[in-house]
Order: structure tokens, then sequence, then C-alpha cells
């Protein structure tokens, strides 16, 4: 299939599909105005010297987790409370239980007492204990088969993952613990197959942070080049999609890449999301907003936080006084827990 063929392929899917939701979609075009409240929140902000080049941030039993890009153990907790240092985990190396490379995503997992540390480059899945002064890995799953091509990893049930895939009809696919594949999710066209070419440069352009909340059975995938955010039930398949709250036509260039299209996207085009949380009964997005000349003058991502009910309403548009890239929350405390971008990054406490 030649390039110009592709790209107006993708057009036509990509819109398409949005614009003409089933009985088990729907779409939300958000303005700022639709927010309930809006707030200025001003953090605290806590710096380790054992934390350097924090990446994801994730929060369970009143820990916070966070990983790390670099060398060393790559993984560090700080107790929530006096928001000290406890320990780190995740030796880097090639040895048994050990990381080969840097944690992509982490994940709460269904046991209440461990949760999973995804490494791409390796394309394994890590369970680590919590409460322990082991560091290594208690478990881990390479991805093989079928689910080699998963470029993001959740864990749902025992043995049972969802992951972002690329060269495929659907965005997600189900796997086991042995590779096999027992479902799908999301397909990118409700009214047609999408070749290998094709979902292979719609994965590109859906580039974007996911979590999942395996207690409500919540996925949510906010893009990153482009502002929307799904909110998906994958028990019952109904799904929202909210684009916004900006209004512009998402522009890009097709162009052969090892055989295969990507696309570049026009790059005044304001972009999504960083990174997005959910919990128990709201969804949380870091929003840019930014083109990336913006970004690079001001030398920051995102101050902006929305907050929307599990249905897609928009709640809360939170600004903060400290640059952030990634977030997790706890709903009953109130309080947002950040990585901050900066020049000496660090975590950051917000009450909202």
């Amino acid at each position: 299939m030649s390039v110009k063929i592709s790209f107006t392929l993708i057009i036509g899917i990509l819109f398409f599909s949005c614009s003409k939701p089933d009985k088990l979609n729907k779409n939300i075009n958000l303005k700022f105005e639709d927010f309930d409240k809006k707030e200025t929140l001003s953090g605290k902000k806590y710096s380790y010297d054992s934390i350097l080049n924090p990446r994801k941030i994730l929060i369970k039993n009143d820990m916070l987790i966070v990983s790390t890009d670099g060398t060393g153990n790559l993984v560090h907790f700080i107790g929530v409370e006096e928001m000290e240092y406890i320990q780190s985990k995740g030796v880097q190396g090639d040895g048994p239980g050990e990381i080969n490379s840097i944690i992509w995503e982490l994940d709460q997992g269904f046991k209440e007492d461990t949760f999973w540390a995804y490494d791409l480059n390796s394309k394994v899945i890590h369970e680590y204990e919590l409460g322990t002064n082991f560091q290594k890995s208690i478990r881990s799953i390479k991805q093989k088969q079928d689910w080699f091509l998963g470029f993001s990893v959740h864990v749902t049930a025992p043995n049972k993952f969802i992951s972002n895939v690329t060269s495929d009809s659907y965005k997600f696919g189900i796997f086991d613990s042995l590779g096999n594949r027992t479902g799908s999710f999301g397909p990118w066209s409700l009214t047609k197959e999408v070749d290998e070419n094709a979902g292979y440069l719609l994965l590109g352009l859906n580039q974007g942070s996911i979590e999942y909340n395996s207690k409500n059975q919540i996925l949510a995938y906010a893009r990153g080049r482009y502002e929307l955010i799904e909110i998906s039930n994958i028990e019952n398949g109904k799904s929202v999609s909210i684009f916004g709250p900006k209004k512009y036509e998402v522009k890009y260039e097709v162009f052969d890449s090892n055989g295969y299209p990507s696309a570049n996207v026009d790059p005044s085009i304001p972009r999504g999301y960083s990174d997005v949380f959910v919990g128990n009964e709201s969804i949380f997005a870091v929003y840019i907003g930014k083109t990336k000349a913006s970004i690079s003058t001001s030398g920051e991502t995102s101050r902006t936080i929305f907050e929307f009910d599990l249905n897609g309403k928009p709640i809360g548009h939170y600004e903060v006084n400290i640059p952030i890239r990634s977030i997790a929350v706890d709903e009953l405390k109130r309080k947002i827990y950040a990585i901050t971008e900066d020049k000496d990054p660090g975590l950051a406490v917000f009450e909202y």
C-alpha cells in the first residue's frame, strides 16, 4: 500500500470512527468552562539524594513508588505520611529478577501486597513485593508470541494482561502469561478491519499514557501528540472519548520508516496529555496544551491537571505552582503526588 493511500485511509479511520460512536461509545467535546471548579494549588516539593531522574509514580498501601531512569536500583519507596525515604528495589542487571534497561510503566496489579513494573525494551514485566527488604522481583514474565507486539502492560486478573498493540485492528490485546492472545479491546474502526500498516501508523499517532484500575475495570488512554482521552470499562465495553478543550485539526505527514508508514504531527499542533491516573472515583490527567516550541521556550511541559468522573464528566481544573510531568492521587486524603519537571526533579504534594 502506498504512502498516499495509507494517509487517506488513516484520516478516514481516525476521524470517522471517532465521530460515529455506537451505542457503547460516547463523545464529549470538552471546553474549559465545562469544569465545575477551577482552583490554583500551591504544593510542597521534596527532594531525595537517592532519587535521580524520576519517571513514573504510583501510590499503594500508604507508600509512593517512584521509578527512575539511570543506573542502580530503579524503584524507590516514600512513606506518604512524613514523605520520608524508606528503601529501594528494582536491581538493574541481567540476572534473575533484575531489570535489564528502564521502567516504562508501573501498575498496581490486583494483589494487596505487590505491584508491577514494565521494562518495555526487554519486553518483561516484573512483580515486586511491598513491605519486604527483598530488592529483586519475585516474578518476571517475558512477552512471547503474539504478546511481543504489545507496547504497554497492565494486569487485569491472575495471569491476565491488557496491552496496547501495534500493527493491529484493535488498540488493545488481552493475553495470558504464556503470550496467548485471548481477546481484543477498542477497535480502531467501527466499520472495517484495519490492516497491518494502518494499525502501525495509528499506534504511532496515538502514543500516550495508559492507566488501568483493576478494582473498577476502568482503562484510561491519554494521547500525548494531540488532545484526546478515552475512558473505557473493559468489563462492559463502554467507552467515552473526550476531545478538547482546544479546537484544532490534527494535521500530520506520513513518511516511510524502514518499510512502515509513520507520521510527523504538525509542530503547530498543541500537545495533549503527559500522564493519566485512574482512581476509584475519578480520572486525573496532566494536560499540556502547548506546542513543542512553547515547551522548549518555557522549559516545562505542564502546570495543569484535569479531573473527570468515571463517565468522563469534567469536575476540576487545577493549576499548580510547580511544573509537573506525572501524578498519583490519594482520593480519600485529597492529595495529588507529582513528579516535578524542573532543574532538580523531585516530588511535590498538592491538596485539592
